[in-house]
């Protein structure tokens, strides 16, 4: 399976070009096994949690705006410490 991360510019200039790196070597390691994806009552779309590889203890969640073949379309939502 692969993803595309919507956005990534305004993610570097809302945070760092270190962050978005962070975010891309999360999910690279995550897409390599089973993805943890979860469809919340509130949310128009399915979440998708991955562990932050850049920290010990910390999760990442990215909206699933579309998936097409086996690309996952992903919208930064937050990190969770």
């Amino acid at each position: 399976m692969r993803y595309s991360l919507r956005n990534k510019d305004k993610i570097e200039q809302a945070y760092s070009p270190a962050f978005v790196k962070r975010l891309t070597d999360s999910l690279d390691k995550a897409f390599k096994s089973d993805l943890d994806i979860k469809h919340l009552v509130n949310e128009n779309h399915p979440v998708l949690s991955i562990n932050d590889e850049g920290h010990t203890c910390g999760i990442i969640i990215f909206y699933i705006i579309s998936q097409k073949y086996d690309v996952y379309n992903l919208a930064f939502k937050e990190v969770i410490n």
